[in-house]
């Protein structure tokens, strides 16, 4: 367990770094992706170095945020922020996808918010196609494969607790 002068020495300079982010950002006009990736990058690097799961979050969700504000800053996002929230998606499902790599059976938790804006993200980026149409008349089908596994990997827990036989 690290003491609480590592914590505090991490949290001094996370905000020094931050602070310096901020102040570099203010007086070069940086872009908010920029900003955000940025201040994303801080919060990795500090979870690289301490393996704090407090950081990966908003490191991730930071980063994520980065990469949708920088895809509508450059224009491909024509939905009024579609990407944006795809980017807070992806943000969320990397929190999962990073802690499973580092530290094995990861908190499932980050798929909840990451799933629902990755879908309302989703939509939005459809939202006047013709692939919008076909999404609103198979989007059920997401619950029937959500019902699917649920059934499965519950008829595997029972199978490995009751045994053979």
């Amino acid at each position: 367990m690290r003491s609480p002068t590592d914590r505090g020495l991490t949290a001094g300079i996370l905000l020094v770094v931050i602070g310096l982010l901020l102040l570099g950002a203010n007086w070069f006009q940086a872009t908010g992706a920029v900003a955000l990736g940025a201040l994303a990058a801080a919060f990795l690097v500090a979870y690289a170095g301490s393996r704090r799961y407090g950081l990966l979050i908003p490191g991730m969700i930071l980063g994520g945020l980065a990469i949708g504000v920088g895809l509508q800053e450059a224009g491909y996002d024509g939905t009024d922020g579609g990407f944006v929230v795809l980017g807070l998606a992806a943000g969320f499902i990397g929190i999962y996808v990073v802690d499973a790599m580092v530290r094995g059976p990861a908190a499932w938790w980050p798929l909840i918010p990451g799933g629902i804006l990755g879908v309302v993200g989703a939509i939005q980026v459809a939202e006047g196609t013709a692939a919008a149409a076909q999404i609103a008349r198979l989007w059920p089908v997401a619950l029937i494969a959500a019902g699917v596994v649920l059934l499965v990997v519950s008829a595997q827990r029972a199978r490995r607790t009751t045994g053979p036989g």
